[in-house]
């Protein structure tokens, strides 16, 4: 019996203990990026500004597209692997990828809340969205454009080999809605735009009343633009989309580029790695058949 005790025990110590040569665990470092901070004289905020260079990067003369990516702090490293993905298989153009993010927001979803409500919203509205305590500090998207434009431009195309002419940017749920804003009131800031889920809905539609003003000043745009949404969000998400769609299409505007995807199993929370592949394929034109391996 004591024989077989002592067996037992050395076989759980076993089972249980590291083996001797296991290796220390470590922090995974996704390859080819960086962060930096910035403070914004516009906002008054910090930002942490994540940036994913493509493989090869850089190559002598050459200047790369950038992608913008709102709210990095969930969409940076699914959208620099998806990037990637595609990149390393010539089904897309290399890249920079620059992500917005927020510190402490990707812990603290007060800080994720508050810091979207302000800098993705166009107007102040004092209801909706979060509620009042966070609503209280929308309205900041103008100060967020100038940001953009003013201070994060700029250090991108000095610190890296970004092409001025060659913007895109993605935005989900609120930050379609900026996107949506930065169209309508700017088109000429991006080249190519990537709009997951907007919310429409904000301040009673007032995306179709800056629709209505951008029309009437005959604002000659010119983008590829890709708007997508679940087919399984609240019914009010794809029918303002759809609308939305149907208005900018009726302008015939020839330089304006319209995809709409509607994705038909995916809802409001599940609906952004999907549409950040199809909308960067097709903004960028690489939709093609490609020969197997």
């Amino acid at each position: 019996m004591y024989v077989a005790r002592v067996l037992f025990v050395a076989l759980v110590a076993f089972v249980f203990s590291p083996p001797a040569q296991a290796a220390r665990l470590r922090p995974y470092t996704v390859p080819n990026t960086q962060v930096f901070d910035m403070h914004s004289k516009q906002t008054g905020d910090d930002y942490e500004i994540l940036v994913a260079t493509p493989p090869g990067y850089p190559e002598p003369g050459k200047l790369y597209p950038v992608v913008y990516a709102l709210d990095a702090d969930y969409s940076f490293a699914l959208t620099r692997n998806v990037i990637e993905h595609f990149v390393e298989r010539e089904d897309l153009p290399p890249m920079i990828l620059v992500g917005i993010a927020y510190p402490g927001a990707a812990t603290d979803r007060d800080i994720y809340k508050r810091t979207r409500t302000r800098d993705y919203t166009p107007i102040f509205v004092r209801t909706g969205g979060y509620g009042l305590e966070f609503q209280k500090v929308s309205g900041g998207a103008p100060k967020f454009k100038a940001f953009m434009a003013a201070e994060l431009f700029p250090v991108i195309e000095h610190k890296f080999a970004a092409d001025p002419n060659d913007r895109t940017i993605i935005g989900h749920s609120y930050g379609g809605l900026f996107a949506t804003y930065v169209l309508l009131t700017e088109p000429s800031m991006y080249k190519r735009y990537i709009i997951v889920s907007p919310s429409l809905w904000y301040s009673d539609r007032m995306a179709f009343q800056m629709e209505e003003a951008a029309a009437a000043r005959g604002e000659p745009a010119s983008a590829d633009v890709f708007l997508s949404v679940g087919a399984l969000e609240n019914s009010q998400m794809p029918n303002d989309l759809r609308d939305f769609y149907n208005r900018l299409k009726s302008r015939n505007r020839p330089g304006l580029k319209l995809t709409l995807q509607i994705f038909d199993d995916e809802r409001h929370d599940s609906v952004f790695p999907g549409a950040v592949t199809r909308g960067l394929r097709t903004v960028f034109e690489s939709l093609g058949p490609r020969p197997s391996p």
